[in-house]
């Protein structure tokens, strides 16, 4: 016979004025909700003009007013006479899948250790050159790294319960791909400009997803913008104002203009570094980059100043981002991610121009057939190389699926958005890079919206 399941309703009392505040709650979120459906269009202006203030200090308005509904508290089941809390959205770890892909990873590394064991027999018998042996290191690391990554993505696709986990697969595919193309640039020495072109372009796309899962996290526009409100009323104050170096830039207000300036000033990274590596490939097809040398009659040090400065401006909108809402972001743990990615983007960039210095300074001599430009190259990515299972190991830890299981820290994220399994290829369509696109058209639409209103008053005062 079935044992009824308990409520965490039972036994409570509703006074006659905490019923009253509620069915108010609802009334006024019906209403706002009614509101934004007819006056659509002018609440879009409202937003692009930053004209008008219209958010109120009843926050249930605000939250989550399409998922009401969802914002259920969870729910007890019996189980052998113990109480347990069961939580309706968010990840449910498939066990059986979980405990396979950890068999087939121990398999992977039995199979990788007797082939290391194998390659060290054969060093100690016979005399190899040196960039065979770094080909040899290099695919080790290989092996060792992208199994960790591959498997974390895995789990995040059949875990697949919110589109916040596409920017932690973006994220992990970093090691994959950085570790393959360096390898193949150690291993393909005439072919490694255009590997690492395609390296250095991904690397920007990490910064952008980065923030993404930050911004995404806040919820829509109408409900960032009223945390936005929250740490300004928190703070005493209605602008960011900029650190230094950047204290000399006009403060930033704290409603669309922040979001707006944020996103923009990471997007651009995007552009710009992607614009730089389709010139860098055109130009050293015509023997016109000159990497490693400060001659200014070639590309090289104008590309160092350009990327270095998009580089820096969009960390730096970044951290303006995190500081500003750290509190907001709390659940997504957003310090350790940024960590990981800024020692990334910041250690790979210094430690190219610094080994790419060694060289021009003749610090690095050739081997082989081998020059000593291509033998900085092959340190280069070689260290990469290496690094990527360090950051594979902290991959998996600190963008793993389990930050989205059910009653975990984003659990009243994961009810608002009634979180549920979504299918896989589902996953596999949100990890492509549509929203840059996306994003650079509102860029284009807004741009358009403010040549119309700059060049109509001249146009009127012409008219006069």
């Amino acid at each position: 016979m079935a044992v009824p399941q308990p409520s965490l309703a039972d036994g409570e009392e509703v006074s006659i004025e905490q019923q009253t505040l509620r069915d108010q709650a609802a009334v006024k979120a019906q209403a706002i909700k009614a509101l934004l459906r007819e006056h659509k269009g002018e609440v879009e202006n409202l937003l692009v003009e930053q004209e008008e203030e219209w958010f109120n200090d009843d926050p249930f308005v605000i939250i989550s007013m399409e998922n009401m509904e969802a914002q259920s508290p969870p729910k007890e089941e019996k189980v052998y006479g113990a109480t347990h809390v069961y939580y309706e959205f968010g990840v449910h770890p498939d066990n059986w899948w979980v405990g396979t892909s950890r068999a087939l990873l121990t398999l992977v590394y039995l199979i990788l250790l007797v082939f290391i064991a194998i390659i060290v027999w054969q060093f100690m018998y016979y005399r190899y050159e040196e960039h065979v042996v770094a080909w040899v290191i290099g695919a080790i690391f290989v092996g060792l790294a992208v199994p960790l990554s591959l498997q974390d993505i895995h789990y995040h696709l059949l875990h697949y319960v919110s589109p916040l986990q596409r920017h932690y697969m973006r994220i992990l595919w970093m090691v994959p791909i950085y570790s393959v193309e360096s390898w193949l640039a150690v291993r393909f020495n005439s072919q490694k400009m255009y590997l690492e072109t395609l390296r250095e372009m991904y690397e920007s796309f990490v910064v952008y997803s980065l923030f993404k899962l930050m911004r995404e996290f806040l919820g829509p526009k109408e409900v960032a913008l009223w945390k936005l409100s929250k740490v300004a009323s928190r703070h005493g104050k209605t602008v960011a104002k900029h650190p230094f170096p950047c204290c000399w830039l006009m403060p930033w207000k704290l409603n669309a203009q922040f979001l707006t300036r944020s996103s923009l000033g990471v997007w651009q990274y995007v552009v710009i570094r992607t614009a730089m590596a389709v010139m860098t490939c055109i130009f050293e097809s015509y023997h016109m980059y000159g990497e490693g040398t400060m001659d200014w009659s070639k590309l090289y040090p104008y590309s160092v100043i350009i990327i270095n400065c998009s580089q820096c401006w969009a960390l730096y909108c970044l951290v303006l981002f995190y500081h500003e809402l750290r509190e907001e972001l709390g659940p997504i743990s957003p310090l350790g991610k940024f960590m990981v990615v800024k020692a990334v983007v910041f250690f790979s960039w210094w430690q190219q121009i610094i080994i790419s210095g060694m060289a021009s300074m003749e610090l690095i001599e050739p081997i082989l057939d081998y020059s000593a430009e291509d033998v900085s190259k092959a340190i280069q990515n070689l260290l990469i190389v290496v690094e990527m299972l360090v950051y594979a190991l902290c991959h998996k830890y600190i963008f793993s699926y389990t930050d989205f299981r059910a009653g975990g820290p984003l659990h009243q994220y994961l009810e608002e958005t009634k979180a549920v399994r979504k299918e896989m290829g589902t996953a596999v369509k949100d990890i492509l890079p549509t929203d840059i696109l996306l994003e650079g058209q509102q860029y284009a639409r807004k741009a358009k919206r403010y040549v119309k209103r700059m060049v109509k008053p001249e146009q009127d005062e012409s008219a006069a």
